[in-house]
């Protein structure tokens, strides 16, 4: 058997292996780059978006509560004016009186609860 030659592989030049490193190197930079970038348009836009929403929120309640106020106000005219009107009328109206009186003046009084213990006895 006769020896046979590996072939020979060729080396890469160290030159081009040292570029393509750095063009990698530079590669991943600018991508970090670019995500930090994005993260950063993208918590701006989340900043806004939670600003308008709070501001948005914050309209509703003003609006809400300035309705409710505003109505409050309508029923109290309302009010007064029909005690104005009843008042003028002579038309109030008190409980009626019983037609049996209670024996005694004082309220009523609810039986006290009765202990649970026995006595022995």
């Amino acid at each position: 058997m006769a020896n046979r030659r590996k072939p020979t592989v060729q080396l890469p030049d160290p030159t081009s292996m040292t570029e393509a490193a750095i063009d990698a190197g530079v590669r991943a930079v600018e991508m970090t780059a670019a995500v930090a970038r994005g993260l950063a348009r993208g918590a701006m836009t989340a900043a806004r978006a939670m600003a308008d929403g709070t501001v948005q929120a914050t309209e509703q309640t003003t609006n809400a509560t300035s309705a409710v106020v505003r109505d409050a106000g309508e029923r109290a005219k309302r009010a007064a004016s029909g005690a104005t009107k009843r008042a003028a009328s002579g038309a109030t109206k008190r409980a009626p009186k019983r037609a049996t009186p209670r024996a005694t003046s004082t309220p009523r009084r609810t039986p006290r609860k009765k202990s649970g213990r026995r006595r022995s006895g």
